[in-house]
């Protein structure tokens, strides 16, 4: 008999890796005498009433969950509304989901999301501090503040590194360029891993101020040096002072790919778009995300509330929600390993840092 519950729910845009931490948190859950309880589409599922739920089991939380991508418990990344489709204020969405937190009989509550469900989530518990909350950072953008490694990162590195290898071949034979625009939103931590990874020629990302000029040089160097093609790594929110991104993150790798051709080079655009949230979970994000949720689980025991798990300089620990409530998303810097890697490659990233006092 259990004596108590925990309840899971994943927010947010999916990724991989999430159901490595659903089925870590299960496993010692149940060994430490507690059901766990899977919220399904994130916090709507906790606002419905009744709650949206499915109570996880051996069937369910099974090793094929170690690299199966996506969610199980699915997510949700509209804003929370009344039938109608009016939006509730946020003192109704905080009763509706402290109310559906008690109605379950949470003992605690493992919440998995990004930069953007984590500000939610902090706006609801300012005054709920008495909820048994603990968050794990998941986005592919890696831009959540105060930790190194957020699930579904690691496994969209190795996705886009593979894209980009099977790109090459096709850019090899043919003696072109390829522009490769991938994810990250305002970062550019996806473009400058996956790019180094995959030895990209030149990587352009939202940190660093890029010139046209100089960009149309590094292209040619590239061909001086005895290439038959050329590699160009672009975050979807590349701007320059012709070229603002859109609200939907779109349009820059066409934009880049037009510098190009309007300058003497055969070239094409790829864009990988959401076939970077897919894939095989790699084996860090197995790793951690089992760390992650074995850890909320003890947290949860232990009654350590109101934090988000951290994992930095290669430890894993709880820090307060309040440090990151309200702090800018993650950057990349001048000083990050792969900069300087890119730097020191030859590659091209740009020529200043953006704003940074920040980054």
């Amino acid at each position: 008999m259990y004596r108590k519950k925990i309840g899971i729910l994943t927010s947010g845009g999916d990724c991989s890796g999430l159901n490595c931490v659903i089925r870590a948190a299960y496993l010692r859950s149940k060994a430490l005498g507690y059901s766990l309880i899977g919220i399904k589409r994130g916090l709507r599922g906790l606002i419905e009433r009744p709650a949206n739920i499915v109570e996880l089991n051996n069937e369910i939380c099974n090793d094929s969950l170690l690299t199966k991508s996506g969610s199980i418990l699915l997510s949700n990344t509209k804003a929370l509304a009344k039938n109608n489709g009016e939006q509730y204020t946020n003192e109704e969405c905080t009763e509706l989901v402290v109310g559906g937190y008690h109605s379950l009989g949470l003992s605690g509550l493992i919440f998995i999301g990004g930069d953007g469900s984590i500000s939610l989530l902090n706006r609801l518990l300012i005054k709920n501090s008495e909820l048994n909350v603990v968050v794990i950072p998941k986005t592919i953008d890696n831009d959540v503040p105060e930790t190194d490694i957020a699930i579904g990162f690691s496994t969209v590195v190795e996705v886009v590194s593979e894209a980009i290898a099977n790109i090459r071949t096709t850019a090899a034979s043919h003696e072109r360029s390829v522009v490769v625009e991938v994810m990250g939103r305002d970062a550019g931590f996806i473009a400058m891993y996956a790019g180094v990874a995959a030895g990209a020629d030149i990587i352009l990302t939202p940190e660093f101020k890029y010139d046209a000029i100089k960009l149309i040089e590094n292209v040619q160097k590239c061909y001086a040096s005895g290439k038959d093609h050329c590699v160009i790594v672009v975050a979807e929110a590349v701007e320059s002072a012709t070229f603002k991104a859109e609200k939907n993150y779109n349009g820059v790798g066409e934009y880049v790919a037009s510098i190009l051709k309007h300058n003497g080079f055969d070239v094409r655009t790829v864009v990988l778009g959401h076939t970077q949230r897919g894939g095989k979970t790699s084996v860090i994000d197995r790793i951690v995300g089992s760390a992650f949720g074995v850890t909320a689980v003890n947290l949860i025991n232990s009654d350590n509330s109101g934090v988000m798990l951290s994992y930095a300089r290669g430890e894993l620990k709880p820090i307060p929600l309040s440090l990151i409530s309200g702090v800018d998303n993650k950057k990349l810097s001048k000083n990050d390993v792969c900069v300087r890697i890119a730097r020191d490659f030859g590659v091209y990233i740009g020529e200043n840092v953006v704003n940074e006092d920040k980054v």
